[in-house]
């Protein structure tokens, strides 16, 4: 009788892990695929100078529209948090040098 008790708590336990990882676990997946599917349609406007991406794992810029990086930087793109992560790999789009300079101050800190 225990036996059949422990399986029907452990079974139900189960479900309910279950049923909590699939409802909470593809919000973040959402979130995270907005924030790249809105860093690449910000990739059509022409007003950018530079481009942040990465390059052998490591945080390079680029001028923007340029297939060769003019610097790479020794900032691991690892050490960043996943969703910096996941943008450099699109490519973060940068208007001038100040908010380069900034954003690889922000990187690299």
């Amino acid at each position: 009788m225990s036996r059949n008790l422990f399986l029907t708590l452990f079974a139900m336990a189960t479900v309910v892990i279950a049923v909590n990882f699939f409802l909470t676990v593809p919000q973040e997946w959402y979130q995270e695929e907005a924030v790249i599917r809105s860093a690449e349609e910000i990739h059509h406007e022409e007003d950018y100078i530079y481009e942040l991406k990465t390059v052998n794992g490591k945080l390079a810029v680029f001028f923007y529209g340029e297939k060769q990086p003019r610097m790479v930087l020794d900032v691991y793109v690892q050490t960043l948090p996943k969703l910096d992560q996941q943008q450099l790999h699109v490519g973060i789009p940068v208007k001038n040098y100040e908010e380069l300079l900034k954003r690889i101050e922000d990187y690299s800190s």
